[in-house]
Order: C-alpha cells, then sequence, then structure tokens
C-alpha cells in the first residue's frame, strides 16, 4: 500500500509539472506570437481607424443626412440600411478577392478598401446638388469598402498568430474596434456641434488616411503566421 501511495503521489505531481510547464509555455507562445508581433498591433490601430468611420455612420446617419444633405428623415432612415447592406457585399467580396489574388494577405485588401472608403466619403461630401439617389449610392459605397476592412482584420489578427493564439489576437483588435466609439460618438458630436459638418467630414477623411498608411505599414505581413516562423 505505500509504495503504490507513493506511485499516485509521483504521478499527481508529474501530471502537476507538466500542466505548469505546459501553461508557462502557452504564455510564452501568446506573448511571442501576439504581443511582439508588430503586424498585429498595426492592425490593431488600423481597426480603431475603420470602426470610428463605421460608427459615425451608423450613430449619426440620419442627422447627417439631414443636416447635411437636407434629406428627408424617412428617406434617411433607409440610406443608412444601405449602408449596412452594401457593407454585406463588400465584406463577402473582399474576402474572396483575399483567397483568390492576394494569396491569402488581407492587409492588402484591407488597404486598397480604406483608401476608396476616404475616397467615397470625400465624394459624399463634396460633389455638389446631389440626387437622393447619389446621395445613397456614395453612402453605399462607403459601406461597402468600410465593411471589408472590419470584417477581415478578424480573421488576419487570427491568422497572424495562428490557431493557437487566434482568440487573443482577435480580442487585442476588437479592444481597439470598440474603444472607437468615443471618437465616432462624442467626439463626432462636439465636433458638429461646435465647428460644423464640413470640420467633421475633414475629420473623417483624415481618419481614412491615417488607417490606410497603417495598412501600408502592414503591406508585408504574411498570410499567416506559420510562414513567419
Amino acid at each position: 500500500l505505500p509504495e503504490v501511495a507513493g506511485t499516485e503521489m509521483g504521478e499527481q505531481n508529474k501530471s502537476e509539472n507538466n500542466d505548469e510547464r505546459s501553461s508557462r509555455e502557452f504564455r510564452l507562445f501568446v506573448y511571442e506570437h501576439v504581443f511582439r508581433n508588430k503586424y498585429i498591433w498595426i492592425v490593431s490601430f488600423a481597426n480603431f481607424f475603420v470602426y470610428i468611420i463605421r460608427y459615425a455612420v451608423l450613430d449619426w446617419g440620419p442627422t447627417l443626412l439631414t443636416e447635411s444633405k437636407h434629406i428627408k428623415i424617412a428617406h434617411a432612415g433607409w440610406m443608412v440600411g444601405g449602408f449596412e447592406f452594401c457593407g454585406l457585399f463588400g465584406a463577402i467580396i473582399g474576402g474572396w478577392l483575399t483567397d483568390k489574388y492576394f494569396g491569402g494577405r488581407a492587409v492588402r485588401v484591407c488597404l486598397v478598401y480604406m483608401i476608396m472608403a476616404g475616397v467615397s466619403v470625400f465624394m459624399f461630401w463634396k460633389i455638389p446638388g446631389q440626387s437622393e439617389l447619389a446621395t445613397a449610392a456614395l453612402l453605399g459605397a462607403a459601406g461597402f469598402f468600410i465593411y471589408g476592412p472590419q470584417c477581415l482584420l478578424a480573421v488576419t489578427a487570427a491568422n497572424l498568430a495562428t490557431k493557437k493564439a487566434a482568440a487573443t489576437a482577435i480580442g487585442l483588435t476588437s479592444i481597439f474596434g470598440y474603444a472607437s466609439t468615443v471618437l465616432s460618438g462624442w467626439g463626432l458630436g462636439g465636433l458638429v456641434q461646435h465647428y460644423g459638418w464640413n470640420l467633421a467630414f475633414e475629420g473623417l477623411i483624415i481618419v481614412a488616411a491615417v488607417g490606410s498608411l497603417l495598412f501600408a505599414l502592414a503591406w508585408r505581413a504574411k498570410a499567416d503566421g506559420y510562414a513567419q516562423g
């Protein structure tokens, strides 16, 4: 009996040591593949700027359309709905382009999309005498191009961190995305209240430009973390 008890204790200690070693190895893996991965930090910061544009339209869309474009409130609602509807197609096509033409390097698709989102917002702001149809089309174009990066960034972070640390990487990028609501909500509202919609549009253009710059900095990122080892 003493020998059996000693054997069981030895097995338990061995199991605990293995669990501790496994936990330590996992923490080191996450640290190396997520928190020391410069590309995950870059796409996380980029996500901050992507979400600013997305939530700016969702939060302020009806007010923006009625005050800056003099659209009837009843029509403004379906235009904002069109922004999201077009975004669904933008996300699907962005994923297809990533797989078909960019070898899984979603950051490169995000760069193109972010530039075009900025162009769409600029045209929406500057083109005078727009009909309601043209206004809806340009707002839909902005949605098409901004939802692509929004959906692809989570996939990018997961792929860069590898399957083992994917959840941590997605969590990190999501923190930056949802932190953007401070600027898209209070920040944009403050700009409009004190300086008008023109300065608010200028701010959104700057946001798109900074997001594009961040995607450009991540241009060389591999399709996934397995290719970096």
